[in-house]
């Protein structure tokens, strides 16, 4: 890559472009020394885990990788800030190079002393013409700067990573006020553009002692930035060649329902949809609704062998193994690691920021940002080889934080449906419920509402007088809210029981419900987990019949 495409690519992807000149320099130098502060770590990681002097410190990792891409993006981003513009530092470091080498005085005499002639020679034949070599990359620059090293191995990874440092300080010492400088002359001033050539030679130098090939760390630095930046089309779904019954649905609902004290099921088209869902844990954690997150990849990827088995919609109608290695067991493995290594991260990260609450649900990952690029890419080595391999880093970050949210919305919730739409590639949810069950009745009731008292009706909550208004059904709610009650043996004109139930409106005769305490209780000792409703009127009045619906298979127990 040439230096001069990525510093447009650079100028192009900062998300502070539009902030005064004076906090877009504290950014950029900011983030620059913390970048050397992350690459120094993760130098320090590596060697550490070779045992300190073993002859394996110098095969990279791509810790090392990333957080030199890094480094170099905010090295760019501070030469355009501080200079007003494009500034070639590669170029203007190997002129300052070739200048200090050419002298006379005892610093170069010193430098000549310390370098093997050869690479000297070399080095001074190149740099004659490298400052009008037109289109020059990353890979010519860190040869030809290399040739200047005049020490090797980890003598001079040590050097680097203390210069590195020491230019830090030098940048950060243009902030400082004049009173500061002035007191302060143990480190010197230079030029912007001087200190930050000598850190692209440090980081270059670390990339060569590492066999690391500098064009490619800075095209995994632009993969890495611009897959928020850069959103392409929607990778084709994984089952798009298949028959219908093969297929995930195109549009569906998937209904939580709170069955008891920490125990739901999921309902899919009137039926269970896998196991009853417990923490199978101690705490109330609220990890029963992981499956949330199943649902995401299917909305956002197209993808989840766990979920289309629970579907019985896998893939067996070609011999193509497409069953046995997309939609068996050990794909259903995978997708159940990455799953907890996502929730794991999430809960790591709101733990260090102190967002954690006890007895209270935490979103994870409540900002795009906070998905790190470390996770996507940890991510993608798990499902290495299956077709979710395909699907790219921004469909991987819309999956994991919709996931979440939905996840930490069923969590507060308790129960709620979510509705995944695989043509629009969204997630949407619902706090009520409406499994579709065709079960036992286990309980009738009637209820009704004056059409003229729609707006003075104190049957309704806030938020379902809202939502009626809304839909101009507010009679309906208010009559279908009594019935439901009554159905459940409960006094449909308590007022106190009212605010324990809430009632949303399908289309037709379709009911949504959210029970909580009393009138959640009672639900639970019908095995209530479902509601029929139907509606007549006269010329002032609404009436409704409501049935409470067991599923069969709690009845049998």
């Amino acid at each position: 890559m040439r230096p001069v495409d990525y510093a447009a690519f650079v100028d192009r992807t900062k998300q502070f472009a539009g902030k005064p000149t004076d906090e877009q320099r504290s950014i950029t130098l900011y983030g620059l020394v913390s970048e050397i502060g992350s690459l120094v770590a993760a130098v320090k990681k590596r060697i550490l885990s070779e045992g300190g002097e073993g002859p394996h410190w110098d095969q990279p990792n791509d810790e090392i990788k990333e957080e030199l891409g890094d480094s170099f993006w905010y090295c760019y981003s501070a030469a355009h800030v501080m200079n007003g513009g494009y500034v070639d530092i590669l170029a203007d470091n190997i002129g300052a190079l070739r200048t200090e080498m050419s002298g006379s005085d005892d610093r170069a005499h010193m430098i000549e002393q310390s370098l093997d002639p050869a690479n000297r020679k070399g080095f001074l034949e190149g740099a004659a013409t490298f400052q009008h070599a037109n289109g020059y990359t990353f890979d010519d620059y860190q040869r030809l700067a290399y040739k200047t090293a005049r020490t090797d191995g980890r003598v001079l990874l040590e050097v680097c990573l203390a210069l590195l440092w020491q230019h830090g300080a030098e940048l950060l010492r243009t902030m400082l006020p004049a009173t500061e400088v002035a007191l302060h002359t143990n480190v010197a001033n230079r030029r912007a553009t001087v200190i930050l050539g000598g850190i692209a030679w440090h980081l270059s130098a670390i990339a060569s002692l590492y066999h690391l090939s500098l064009d490619d760390v800075v095209a995994s630095n632009c993969e890495k930035v611009q897959f928020r930046s850069v959103r392409g089309t929607p990778t084709t779904l994984h089952d798009a060649g298949r028959d219908a019954k093969e297929q995930f649905p195109r549009q569906f609902d998937v209904a939580f329902v709170r069955i008891g004290p920490q125990k739901s099921r999921m309902y899919f088209d009137g039926k269970p949809l896998g196991d009853d869902l417990t923490d199978n844990y101690y705490e109330d954690d609220g990890y029963r609704f992981h499956d949330a997150i199943h649902l995401a990849f299917i909305g956002h990827l197209g993808w989840s062998p766990v979920v289309r088995g629970l579907m019985k919609r896998k893939r067996k109608s070609r011999d193509d193994r497409v069953d046995e290695v997309e939609d068996g067991g050990r794909a259903k493995v995978v997708e159940e690691l990455v799953i907890k290594a996502i929730h794991t991260e999430g809960d790591r990260q709101a733990k260090a920021a102190g967002r954690c609450v006890v007895g209270t649900p935490t979103r994870l990952f409540p900002e795009r940002t906070l998905i790190n690029f470390k996770l996507l890419k940890m991510l993608r080595t798990y499902v290495d080889g299956l077709e979710v391999a395909k699907n790219t880093f921004w469909e991987w970050e819309d999956a994991i934080f919709d996931g979440c949210d939905m996840f930490f919305q069923l969590s507060n919730e308790k129960q709620g449906t979510v509705h995944i739409d695989l043509e629009r590639r969204t997630l949407s949810f619902s706090p009520t419920v409406c499994p579709a069950v065709q079960g036992i009745n286990v309980g009738l009731g009637m209820g009704s509402a004056q059409l003229s008292a729609e707006a003075s009706d104190t049957t309704l909550g806030p938020a379902e007088r809202e939502w009626a208004k809304r839909e101009n059904r507010c009679a309906e709610t208010a009559a279908a809210k009594r019935a439901t009650l009554d159905a459940l043996g409960l006094d449909p004109n308590s007022a106190e029981l009212w605010s324990e139930i809430e009632v949303r409106l399908g289309a037709g005769n379709i009911v949504y419900i959210k029970t909580a305490k009393s009138v959640q209780q009672r639900a639970w000792k019908l095995k209530a987990v479902d509601y029929k409703i139907a509606f007549s009127r006269d010329a002032d009045r609404i009436s409704c019949t409501a049935t409470a619906i067991a599923d069969i298979q709690d009845m049998a127990t």
